[in-house]
């Protein structure tokens, strides 16, 4: 699926497979699979524990990396996340968490488009025990889950999405509602939505977009800054695995024109808390409206906005998808159930896909 529907790869093409040793069964998996389909792979291991000590003995003055010659001499990238053990780097400096995270720096971002690369990063990797104990999830159920969501075609998503990023094209004002109270007016710019259905393709490499991430499943439309009326409320829990504490429930945010003027948490508001009081100018800015399209994720931990039916408000920086606020705060919250309107016409009724020309209100 990865190898052949994701990133096309083909006899005779070099593959990438770089992995934290958690995740070596999957990535075997795959050098195998490569190899199956006539490519040359080359697997990388980033040793956990070498990791952590040169880490320690740096003093966190250089934060180890992927190489940039990595991303040169390839054609296809499959990247499998850690570290494992990652609650280690709770306390880092925010510059040393964000290499950290960020993992591939500006040398092999440089490199990469170079060579005209194709990557996904595989996010099954993610759902380790440690994860599971910290988010307080079945690790098994949520393995499953993710499991399932990788098997869904990209074609399937890509049909789903354009459907969407069809309506969505044509319209101006979107309004979102759901009985918990959610009733937010936002505005649709003239910048074209963007489409993650798994696939990296030459459309995607044109705009810079060389990475999927594997399961996905969303169509992403950047928001008209300073626009913005109403109340958002979440359903959905929000998973930081690095915020502390690391799950958010029950967001509330109160917008008035177009600003974030106040904002409250059932639980877990605390992460959200310290880094939009340190997120500077553009924090308080709706940034995009995303809406889920894979049919196989009610809620795995990290990646509830690709689910079916689903609206996520991200607040702050939209340079991600394409939008103009280069805010470094930025905070996805999901909402599931809602009645979505499209200048008035019905997109989504209770989660449901609400055919065109179904009428107005």
């Amino acid at each position: 699926m990865v190898l052949g529907r994701c990133l096309a790869v083909r006899p005779g093409e070099t593959v990438t497979i770089e992995t934290w040793n958690h995740a070596l069964p999957w990535a075997r998996a795959f050098v195998l699979e490569a190899r199956r389909r006539g490519c040359e792979p080359t697997l990388v291991v980033e040793d956990e524990e070498a990791f952590f000590r040169s880490l320690g003995s740096s003093g966190a003055r250089r934060v180890p990396s992927a190489p940039a010659v990595l991303a040169e001499g390839t054609d296809a990238y499959v990247y499998f996340p850690g570290p494992e053990q990652f609650p280690r780097l709770l306390g880092l400096p925010n510059k040393e968490l964000e290499a950290v995270v960020d993992r591939h720096g500006p040398a092999w971002w440089r490199a990469a488009r170079r060579a005209g690369l194709r990557a996904a990063r595989i996010a099954i990797a993610a759902a380790t025990p440690t994860a599971a104990t910290r988010f307080g999830v079945d690790r098994e159920a949520w393995e499953r889950e993710l499991l399932r969501a990788s098997l869904v075609p990209p074609d399937r998503l890509a049909r789903a999405a354009a459907r969407v990023v069809h309506r969505l094209r044509r319209a101006r004002v979107v309004r979102v509602r759901h009985p918990n109270g959610s009733d937010l007016k936002v505005a649709l710019g003239r910048t074209h939505a963007v489409v993650e259905d798994g696939r990296v393709d030459r459309a995607d490499r044109r705009s810079g977009r060389l990475w999927t991430q594997i399961p996905t499943g969303v169509v992403a439309v950047p928001l008209v800054l300073g626009v913005a009326e109403g109340v958002w409320e979440s359903n959905r829990e929000t998973y930081g695995r690095y915020s502390e504490p690391p799950v958010a429930v029950g967001g509330r945010f109160v917008f008035h024109q177009g600003r974030l003027a106040e904002y409250a948490f059932d639980r877990g508001g605390a992460g959200f808390a310290r880094a939009y009081s340190r997120g500077g100018r553009g924090r308080d800015l709706v940034g995009a409206l995303t809406f889920g399209v894979n049919p196989a994720t009610p809620r795995a931990p990290e990646v509830d906005e690709i689910a079916e039916g689903t609206v996520g408000l991200l607040l702050g920086g939209n340079r991600s998808v394409g939008g103009r606020n280069d805010s470094r705060f930025a905070f996805l919250s999901t909402l599931a159930g809602a009645r979505v309107d499209l200048d008035g016409e019905p997109l989504l009724d209770r989660g449901t896909w609400v055919p065109a020309g179904s009428g107005r209100e």
